[in-house]
């Protein structure tokens, strides 16, 4: 994960899912299968917009009770989730008042927060219209816990690389990983910057020193799920894949200093309204990052930059 995104979902789109969600809670009543209740009646309406926190409750105490119920049963409730809460249902194009174009398009981020390498931006006007968005990556898989599979907190706009070709079927409640609408962004960059300047400055032929991902301590709290984040969604591979966009950002980074930005717009635009800012000159706002590609990586670089 590289960006936490807690706040995508307005007051307004939790309402809308709440009542979304209420409408398919309430077919399920009655129900013969004794877990199914045991869900509809304890759970029903804490599925619909609960947070991380709660969910994982949920998840174990469903868990938990399954095991004192024949496999039969078990098994009756499975399908019975599934075809409840049918998430394929809900991910169509259709006049539906929700479904999850209609979600997607509430979202208050454009980036992927496994790789901010990719867009999770979302095209839709009707049924009949070409139409995109994100996937929605269930954190907690469907195929496992299928009365999870249209929680609004259970529902991660994600780009498909993530979602199917390296998260796919990992089970996130058994083995934790850093979860975007809960955990700190713990995954950190650092640069040697001294000795970015200097190599520039001398014009070595040896290469350039790189950005790479600060050490978490091992007695973070957070650093078990950060090194499986790493490794589910190869950060440093990607990272490396990126290099040549961060070494210009970078070489962009020290060239506008402040000073020079102050320089500039003194001598060049002091009888204009219109000033060089440092959006402008790195083509990068920090207080945006979370909608810039690549954006996590430089709000580090830029924190590092200004304080040269």
């Amino acid at each position: 994960m590289q960006i936490n995104i807690s706040d995508i979902w307005s007051d307004a789109t939790k309402e809308m899912h709440k009542s979304f969600f209420y409408d398919i809670v309430s077919r399920g009543f009655p129900n013969q299968n004794p877990l199914m209740s045991f869900l509809l009646f304890g759970y029903g309406e804490l599925l619909a917009t609960s947070r991380p926190d709660t969910l994982r409750k949920v998840v174990q105490n469903i868990e938990n009770t399954k095991v004192a119920f024949p496999k039969a049963i078990r098994h009756e409730f499975h399908e019975a989730c599934k075809k409840l809460f049918d998430y394929d249902r809900f991910a169509q194009k259709s006049t539906a008042s929700w479904n999850a174009y209609k979600l997607c398009m509430t979202s208050k981020h454009t980036m992927c927060p496994y790789c901010q390498q990719s867009l999770a931006v979302t095209i839709y006007r009707d049924k009949k219209n070409k139409a995109l968005r994100p996937t929605l990556d269930h954190f907690y898989p469907k195929h496992k816990y299928p009365y999870l599979a249209l929680s609004l907190y259970n529902l991660v706009p994600s780009c498909h690389p993530c979602n199917s070709s390296l998260k796919s079927t990992a089970n996130f409640y058994e083995k934790e990983h850093l979860h975007p609408y809960e955990d700190t962004e713990a995954i950190q960059y650092s640069l040697d910057l001294e000795a970015y300047i200097k190599h520039r400055e001398l014009g070595l032929s040896t290469p350039l020193p790189k950005v790479t991902i600060s050490k978490l301590a091992k007695a973070h709290p957070l650093y078990e799920k950060a090194q499986r984040s790493m490794q589910t969604f190869v950060t440093e591979d990607r990272l490396a894949i990126s290099e040549a966009e961060l070494t210009r950002f970078v070489d962009a980074l020290i060239i506008y200093s402040p000073e020079k930005l102050n320089e500039i717009n003194s001598s060049v635009f002091s009888k204009t309204a219109w000033l060089l800012t440092p959006d402008i000159a790195l083509s990068f706002n920090r207080s945006n990052y979370k909608n810039e590609w690549l954006g996590a990586i430089k709000r580090d670089l830029y924190d590092l930059g200004w304080r040269i």
